[in-house]
Parts: structure tokens; C-alpha cells; sequence
């Protein structure tokens, strides 16, 4: 009898530290990804759309716009997001998370007549470039530039909204 007490007690502590420990991860996962899902409400991609291209681009990361060292520099929303397709398509950009690492994310379509591209600083790079979006204020996506001057290789739009930040970027500097 005192085995059967003790498999009961065992399972129920299992079950307890499981049920702990599971939404303690659900907790970590839903908190990183929530300037995502600040896009997802007004940039969700709703429909399959035809690109012109894609490409596995490394990461990016959403954070307030400037430069930014991680958490120390006090947006301890500032999340950098694994690896994620970019697709070029007519009239915007296509962001997904690629699986496994969606957690539930959705993807993104970011229109041109929606965007505005500005200079960047990531970490030690200052060759990055920040998407900030209309309707999503005091965030930005912030990608390398080998990715966005691929993208722009496929979009007039892209290209013209990339030489406008790279003169921002050459004031900035003078």
C-alpha cells in the first residue's frame, strides 16, 4: 500500500513541476515575441501572395529605433527574432519566422506605401537599416543591409527608399 501512496505522490509532483515549468516557457515564449505580434495586428499577412523572390535572411531584430546594445540599452522589449524568409513581392516585403521558431507567430506583409526606411545601428554594425511601419509607433524592424540591398536588387521602390536612407546616413555622419 505504501508503494501505491508513493507512485500517487510522485506522479502528482511530476505533473505539478511539469505544469510549472510549461507555462513558465509559454510565459517566455508569449513575452518575446510581443513586438511581433504588434505588426501581426496591423500587418498580418492575411492571403498567399506571388514574390518575385525570397531569401533566408539571418535574423532581425524589433526594437525602439536608435542604437541599441541588447538589453542594456533599457528596451528590455528589444527582441531579436532566429532565422526568418524575407519575400520581395510588387508592392511590399513578406517577413516569416521560420519554423521551428515561429511560436505561434504569423507572417507579415509590409506594404511600400506603408513604409518608411531609416539608417540603423546594430550592435557594432552601422550598416543596418530600420522598417518603421504606419499605425506601429516608437518600433522599428531593423535588418542587416546585405539583406535589404538584395531586396532592393528586386524592387525599384526598396532601391529608391534605400539611397534616400543612406544620404540620411551620410548627413548623419557629416
Amino acid at each position: 500500500m505504501g508503494g501505491i501512496i508513493d507512485q500517487v505522490y510522485l506522479t502528482i509532483i511530476s505533473m505539478v513541476s511539469l505544469a510549472f515549468f510549461g507555462g513558465l516557457a509559454f510565459y517566455i515564449i508569449h513575452a518575446s515575441n510581443s513586438r511581433w505580434r504588434e505588426y501581426e495586428l496591423l500587418y498580418a499577412a492575411i492571403e498567399p501572395r506571388e514574390t518575385k523572390t525570397r531569401k533566408l535572411a539571418g535574423m532581425l531584430r524589433i526594437s525602439q529605433p536608435g542604437f541599441r546594445w541588447g538589453h542594456l540599452s533599457g528596451d528590455l522589449k528589444s527582441n531579436r527574432h532566429p532565422p526568418v524568409m524575407v519575400g520581395v513581392h510588387h508592392d511590399g516585403l513578406s517577413l516569416t519566422i521560420v519554423p521551428p521558431f515561429r511560436y505561434g507567430c504569423r507572417d507579415l506583409f509590409l506594404p511600400f506605401d506603408r513604409m518608411t526606411i531609416e539608417p540603423a545601428a546594430w550592435d557594432f554594425s552601422d550598416r543596418a537599416f530600420g522598417i518603421q511601419m504606419e499605425g506601429v509607433d516608437g518600433i522599428e524592424i531593423v535588418m542587416f543591409a546585405n539583406v535589404m540591398e538584395w531586396a532592393a536588387e528586386h524592387s525599384d521602390i526598396l532601391a529608391l527608399m534605400l539611397q534616400r536612407a543612406d544620404l540620411v546616413r551620410g548627413l548623419q555622419r557629416a
